[in-house]
């Protein structure tokens, strides 16, 4: 597995970078140049709107939230996609960084663990109502245009997939998984997870609150419809303005690309391909959308390092102040 995702990795690196040098280096540096700190403070800001929008979809799946939630759950939910967006060396990897962080916070396993599922459930769904809201702007705008059929296509996929996650989560997949180390006879190398027995029966529990499940798709999706604004703005500063409704189209085609591709560290080359599918049918030139996939990528990095350089700070403090409550177990 380890080597499938280095070489996917690479190959998509590999192809983002002759798409810049493919279409010129110094157009798409210009363009990418041309948005300015402005810029970057612009989308920056549409990013940490979405972002607290995410973290109290988080928070409507809690019967009884932890102290602090909100402000807890926006930092998780901020080191959570820092760490998927920059250190996504395996997939779900910021998913597993969440849970850990709250139970440091002292949220139970069993709980941290299904709360997290339902809202990457929940998450995945309303970004498939988001796209499927682009491609029916795009399919009314463009009627003959064969993309949009495509990507309804692809779509109607992706939702048999979605519901039938779902469908496995209520038929046992996580009790499932909760017995496997002991099936496997691995409970000496896996003890630690017999913490995590319960989370099947935390996630029915999670389930049998339909008002709290639809209110965290509904945050979810005012999220993803919010963050049509980065690729929105981007394009402002950058000179080259669309319409509200053709950057919607826009983000959707290429988040709905970086999803399938999940197993794509970074979602390298994949999302440089897609806005330039995604680009073309808006008139927009290669040059300017790579310069824009450059923008959101620099965007991640502004926002994502300072809550892992916390993150790194706090766990040798965590570390020792463990150490100082249980002596003996140096």
């Amino acid at each position: 597995m380890r080597l499938g995702l280095t070489l996917a990795a690479l190959v998509g690196v590999a192809f983002g970078v002759w798409l810049v040098l493919h279409f010129g280096l110094e157009q798409v540096g210009e363009a990418f140049l041309s948005a300015g700190w402005q810029g970057m403070l612009a989308i920056s800001a549409v990013y940490f709107v979405s972002l607290i929008l995410c973290a109290l979809a988080w928070r409507a799946l809690f019967a009884a939230p932890p102290p602090n939630a909100t402000r807890l759950l926006l930092w998780v939910r901020w080191l959570r996609d820092s760490t998927a967006n920059l250190l996504a060396v395996v997939p779900a990897i910021g998913e597993a960084v969440a849970v850990r962080e709250l139970t440091v916070h002292q949220v139970p396993l069993g709980m941290a663990a299904a709360v997290t599922v339902v809202d990457l459930t929940m998450e995945l769904a309303s970004q498939l109502v988001f796209t499927f809201l682009g491609v029916a702007i795009l399919i009314a705008e463009r009627p003959g245009e064969a993309t949009g059929w495509w990507l309804a296509l692809g779509l109607a996929i992706c939702t048999a997939g979605i519901a039938g996650f779902i469908v496995a989560q209520h038929r046992g997949l996580f009790r499932f998984l909760e017995t496997l180390p002991e099936r496997l006879g691995w409970t000496r190398a896996w003890g630690s997870l017999s913490d995590a027995v319960g989370i099947h029966a935390a996630i029915q529990e999670t389930y049998r609150h339909p008002k709290r499940v639809m209110a965290n798709f509904a945050l979810h999706l005012a999220a993803w419809l919010i963050s049509a604004g980065e690729t929105w703005a981007g394009l402002w500063f950058m000179g080259h303005p669309v319409s509200v409704a053709d950057a919607l189209v826009i983000e959707s085609m290429v988040y709905a690309l970086r999803t399938a591709a999940f197993v794509v560290p970074w979602a390298a080359g994949v999302q440089e391909g897609g806005y330039i599918v995604a680009g073309a049918l808006f008139g927009l030139s290669p040059q300017v959308v790579l310069g824009l996939s450059l923008l959101r990528r620099a965007r991640e990095i502004v926002t994502g390092v300072p809550s892992l350089v916390v993150w790194q700070c706090l766990e040798p403090w965590r570390l020792w102040r463990n150490r100082r409550r249980s002596p003996l177990a140096l």
